[in-house]
């Protein structure tokens, strides 16, 4: 009986989650900064979170401050986007090679001008108070970088990719079904464990399942409406689209079990209590956090590979 009240608090809540992410996902295709804003909201969410965790086993983070440069730092990202382009983002008849020209900038404005600013402020905070902090240090830089990152991927696969909003939408989509697939899958035919360590529900059976299903979105989705935009033979899309698949599906559950492990680090069950059955929104978006850079790879190989 509490099993399937659980279930239900889940299912409810994933439906509510699943009509916002539409809401803003959708206006997206015509107004990309609609999709920067969501996630935008989604990483100061996050770096908070995991922030308010790790402060539990080390203390002295700054939770706020760790959360706000988080979000600035994705979006400086936005720098590197074609003039003209902030608003409707880049037209469906740009030439597929954006994606090996844009995209790269993007993501390189992003690096660079991170990977200065944050030494910066991280000597300024040891020059004030002592070398004592450097492992508070550590533990808020890695949280901004693996917060700030999916953010930058974001907006360098709307801005910066041919099909952008597709490619996005694909992450999106392989997050939701690799791990509802899992989710039923493990919990119903499960045995074998798949990392006991650091994700005891975790199942080799439910592993498995989320690459089954996410296979099978991969072999409609691809081929219908990306393959064909990139100029894509049918062998060749069904061929990238499996290979892809496999890959995609487990790069979101090594995310959710590098999640796992932090909150096992930081003795926490979840990261938070926003999203009743699900935790907070680091736990409902581990997966998308990893899936959105290798997404981003994955449209630039399939550029290089027409």
């Amino acid at each position: 009986m509490l099993k399937d009240k659980e279930l239900r608090t889940r299912v409810i809540t994933a439906a509510i989650y699943v009509a916002v992410m539409i809401a803003f996902i959708v206006p997206g295709l015509w107004v990309p900064f609609l999709t920067v804003m969501l996630y935008s909201v989604v990483t100061f969410i996050t770096a908070f979170e995991k922030s308010k965790a790790v402060n539990l086993r080390i203390g002295d983070v700054s939770i706020l401050p760790v959360a706000v440069v988080s979000v600035v730092s994705g979006l400086l990202g936005l720098l590197g986007i074609l003039e003209g382009t902030f608003l409707r983002g880049l037209p469906s008849i740009v030439d597929a090679s954006v994606n090996t020209i844009v995209a790269p900038r993007i993501i390189g404005y992003f690096a660079a001008i991170s990977l200065l600013i944050l030494p910066l402020i991280t000597l300024f905070r040891m020059w004030r108070r002592g070398a004592d902090i450097y492992p508070t240090i550590v533990a808020e830089t890695k949280i901004v970088i693996s917060s700030s990152f999916p953010l930058a991927s974001v907006i360098a696969l709307l801005y910066g990719v041919k099909c952008g909003w597709h490619w996005f939408s694909l992450a999106v989509l392989t997050t939701w079904i690799s791990d509802t697939a899992a989710y039923f899958v493990g919990k119903y035919f499960g045995r074998m464990k798949f990392s006991p360590v650091l994700s005891p529900n975790k199942t080799w059976e439910g592993t498995i399942g989320g690459v089954a299903g996410t296979m099978i979105l991969y072999m409609i989705y691809f081929p219908l409406v990306i393959g064909k935009r990139m100029g894509y033979t049918t062998g060749a899309s069904f061929a990238f689209a499996i290979i892809a698949a496999v890959t995609m599906s487990l790069i979101a559950t090594l995310g959710d079990i590098k999640s796992s492990a932090l909150k096992r680090w930081c003795g926490i069950k979840d990261f938070g209590s926003l999203l009743p059955g699900h935790g907070g929104v680091s736990d409902r978006f581990d997966s998308l956090s990893t899936a959105l850079p290798a997404m981003l790879l994955l449209a630039i190989l399939a550029q290089s590979l027409v």
